[in-house]
């Protein structure tokens, strides 16, 4: 900055890059970077007024990857452009480290028609510290329209900058993203589903990662089927359908796995033992170990079982009791006789979901069907107190355990009462308009 110049671009270490513009030689982008600067300015901290080589600039903050790639592909300074492709390179979407800060700072001078702005020194001091590291980069040629021809050039210049900076594949229209598309591959995202968020071609997703990794689909492949042949033979076991919805593979795909993981390694198949059933001298033996503090994968690891099959006869948790099916019907019996699901889960000392299953397994049997109506019609009401209970529920707003308890029926007979009233109000409602209609029509 020996010169004064009229505007200076920033971006600080790590990638960055210093460049300045003067407004006889470079006027056209110092004009374009103004009204970005302008337009798009971080509003916190906003402008403020700081001070190098005793020369007073107003400068404001950016955010970086937006002001680099508007440099790249808007402003016409080939050098500039250069330099802003370059670190954008080198800004990767898989690095963990926050992008470096952007500024642009306009002279004083230059900018002499709008409002002082706000003095910040902490921010004036940051930029200045980051000025000092700068190197400083030629905006270079002006591109013009007339000279868009020779715009190629920038790439050519970029790589001879930076030879081991990968560049970047332009997105076609409407077209992947090959940057998303690696960045769902290190992710561990499916081919298939890649290519169905990214609308493309399995062939160029595996083609992208030959370019970018150096590995083909069949490498990709191998490493699937090593896996999943992995997974069969573990110990303790695995069951099939957490290997499948592990690996998002059919149950025809494991086999396939396993086979050719098995003839690339000249062993035979064998074929998988059948899940093994649990005794119910096991299943206490089972419980006394675990009261003494050994680990459940020991357990699944000494009986050759799954996990799948040790919660199914112990449970989740050491208190876990096995419920008898004689238990079913007196559920079943509580709802016909009205109970709620929580009251019944409460009553048994049951879990509420068990109830549940046991209850949809037998309500839509014609039996228990019957027996509800019969038993909903045991203490029936009269027209004037069931239309009371119902209002009292839907207009006065007690609870439904208030009326079913001061009623002496039961909740499911005082829901079908509600039902009934809520039914007739609607064909009461359609008659009328329908009534209105006919009128209007006369």
């Amino acid at each position: 900055m020996a010169d004064t110049a009229d505007l200076v671009v920033l971006v600080a270490d790590p990638a960055g890059f210093a460049a300045e513009f003067f407004r006889i030689n470079h006027e056209v982008p110092l004009t374009v970077l103004l009204n970005e600067a302008l337009f798009h300015y971080r509003r916190d901290p906003g402008w403020f007024e700081v001070i190098v080589r005793d020369n007073r600039y107003y400068a404001c903050q950016l955010v970086t990857i937006p002001l680099l790639v508007f440099i790249k592909k808007r402003v016409p300074a080939r050098q500039l452009q250069a330099a802003a492709e370059r670190t954008l390179a080198q800004l990767s979407m898989y690095s963990d480290t926050a992008d470096p800060d952007a500024w642009i700072m306009i002279n004083a001078n230059f900018f002499s028609p709008l409002p002082r702005p706000c003095v910040n020194l902490w921010q004036a001091r940051k930029l200045k510290n980051s000025l000092e590291k700068a190197i400083f980069t030629d905006a270079g040629e002006y591109a013009g329209p007339e000279k868009k021809p020779a715009l190629p050039a920038v790439k050519n210049t970029a790589e001879a900058a930076d030879e081991n900076v990968p560049t970047t594949q332009r997105k076609r229209k409407n077209g992947p993203d090959a940057e998303k598309v690696m960045a769902r591959v290190m992710l561990g995202w499916r081919v298939r589903d890649i290519c169905e968020e990214q609308n493309c071609s399995e062939a160029y997703v595996y083609n992208l990662i030959k370019k970018r990794k150096g590995k083909s689909a069949m490498d990709y492949r191998w490493k699937q089927w090593e896996l999943i042949s992995a997974m069969y033979h573990a110990e303790p076991k695995m069951t099939l359908e957490e290997i499948e919805k592990a690996c998002g593979v059919t149950r025809a795909g494991i086999y396939h796995a396993i086979r050719k993981i098995a003839e690339r390694d000249g062993k035979e198949i064998t074929p998988r033992e059948r899940e093994k059933k649990l005794t119910p001298e096991d299943v206490e033996t089972i419980k006394q170990k675990l009261s003494q503090g050994m680990l459940r994968k020991d357990i699944l690891s000494e009986y050759r079982i799954s996990a799948e099959t040790l919660i199914r006869y112990i449970g989740t948790r050491d208190e876990h009791r096995v419920i008898s099916g004689d238990l079913k019907e007196v559920a079943v019996r509580l709802r016909i006789q009205g109970k709620t699901l929580q009251q019944t889960a409460d009553i048994l000392g049951v879990n509420l979901d068990w109830v549940k299953k046991a209850w949809r397994e037998k309500k839509d049997s014609p039996v228990i069907k019957e027996k509800r109506v019969k038993y909903d019609n045991r203490n029936v009401l009269s027209k004037r107190d069931r239309d009371q209970a119902v209002n009292a529920v839907l207009r006065d707003g007690h609870t439904r355990k208030q009326i079913y308890t001061q009623y002496g029926i039961n909740a499911l007979t005082l829901r079908r009462y509600i039902r009934d009233a809520q039914k007739r109000e609607t064909e009461a409602l359609k008659e009328e308009e329908k009534d209105s209609d006919q009128h209007n029509e006369k």
